[in-house]
């Protein structure tokens, strides 16, 4: 566990050094907020589609392996739930509530929970199997669904069953939506996806995935402000510990009940108590739902994450 903490300490300072960058250098005007709403554009209507289907295309499901995923998507979808309660007793404003749901539930699986995986479980291909797995399904997809759901519906100013359902139906015909299905599709027909013929068109969805974590970097640091942290504290500590902790005891907790392998269950724990998903900021800033604190939340709750991630760990498995 030693070199496991080491890595995703690394990974997170590595991370959080790019995301200060761009901070500095929107601070040297080389970089500039007027350009904020494209990047955020170019992310969900280009890069994420491409980045969706290369994942769920190459890394086929089966039917065994969905109790993984529904045990992290059960625990999230309730994460959700106890969220939206924390906020209305805290009487936030509809755009801070919405920000809150979809940055304190599904987390950095694919940023910082496959690197964490692989070298906690050197050589091990379930472990990493399974991971992907949880993390493109369990993670991937509601982030992918329902927090641009919750986005456009929070952020929008609309409200009532009308709104919602019209912010679904524009869903189902969203770039992402397409993409998460015709890589479900194609994960079915390996022989197909394998074909030699085609690996220059993975390589080239394998070079958009590479520019993910780049440009959710520069989404975060171009939207960074930190004016006032004693304004977000409150909201800080709601969303580090529905994140790191209420959410790791129920994907534990679930696990235990459907008597879950070891192995499995440790993959569900890490991959569980990942820090606030960066993209959440991309979709609070797509569908304006105060993008400025949930990029704030996001970056506090990856530096939490040094310490965090670890003392979850010990604390379910030791």
């Amino acid at each position: 566990m030693i070199d496991t903490t080491l890595h995703v300490t690394e990974t997170i300072f590595a991370f959080a050094l790019v995301v200060l960058l761009v901070f500095i250098l929107k601070k040297k005007n080389i970089v500039s907020t007027g350009d904020l709403k494209k990047y955020s554009k170019l992310m969900t209507m280009g890069v994420l589609p491409a980045v969706i289907f290369l994942q769920l295309s190459q890394n086929p499901v089966h039917l065994h392996q969905f109790i993984l995923v529904l045990i992290m998507f059960i625990s999230g979808v309730c994460c959700m739930a106890i969220t939206w309660i924390t906020g209305k007793f805290m009487r936030l404003k509809k755009e801070t509530l919405g920000m809150l749901i979809i940055t304190s539930t599904f987390g950095s699986s694919a940023l910082i929970g496959y690197p964490l995986i692989k070298f906690a479980f050197p050589s091990n291909m379930p472990a990493m199997t399974n991971a992907i797995l949880i993390s493109e399904l369990g993670v991937g997809v509601p982030i992918f669904t329902l927090c641009p759901i919750v986005a456009s519906y929070y952020g929008s100013g609309s409200s009532g069953f009308k709104a919602i359902i019209s912010t679904f139906v524009n869903y189902l015909k969203s770039p992402i939506f397409i993409s998460i299905i015709a890589g479900i599709i194609f994960s079915q027909f390996q022989a197909i996806v394998k074909n030699p013929f085609l690996e220059p068109f993975w390589s080239a969805l394998r070079m958009v995935n590479g520019m993910l974590t780049v440009i959710a970097c520069l989404i975060l640091g171009l939207q960074l402000k930190f004016n006032s942290f004693r304004r977000i504290l409150p909201l800080f500590i709601v969303s580090a510990i529905i994140q790191m902790g209420i959410q790791p005891f129920f994907t534990s907790l679930g696990a235990d009940i459907m008597h879950v392998g070891l192995l499995d269950k440790q993959v569900l724990i890490l991959i569980s108590a990942m820090p606030s998903a960066v993209l959440g900021t991309v979709f609070a800033t797509q569908y304006h739902c105060d993008s400025e604190t949930a990029s704030e939340l996001v970056f506090l709750n990856i530096m939490v994450g040094l310490i965090g991630i670890p003392l979850v760990y010990y604390s379910i498995f030791h």
